[in-house]
């Protein structure tokens, strides 16, 4: 015989594809977009032709050695690499725009 407290049925759980937007912690994520690594890797080729060394696995995490990497390929003389700075901040600018990521 089923219970008449509704809070004491069994529920479906949810689904792992399906989150609860509801939930604290899946209303705080936001979407992140994968930043673009063969613009990532033609930029350190660039900084490196330059002679200036660029750890892209620390770009990747490191929000504020990004942007100081992104100001030096600024100051350069080389337009490519300027332009290469220039899609890469817009890059990490979109990503800074959505709501705090839980990492």
């Amino acid at each position: 015989m089923p219970h008449a407290d509704p809070r004491l049925q069994p529920t479906t759980p949810a689904s792992a594809d399906t989150p609860d937007e509801h939930h604290p912690v899946t209303a705080a994520l936001a979407p992140v977009l994968a930043l673009p690594i063969i613009e990532m890797a033609r930029f350190r080729r660039l900084m490196n032709y330059e002679g200036w060394d660029v750890d892209l696995p620390r770009m990747c995490t490191d929000t504020a050695y990004a942007h100081q990497c992104l100001a030096t390929a600024h100051t350069s003389s080389d337009a490519r690499l300027r332009q290469a700075a220039l899609q890469l901040f817009e890059a990490y600018d979109r990503n800074s725009r959505a709501a705090p990521v839980l990492h």
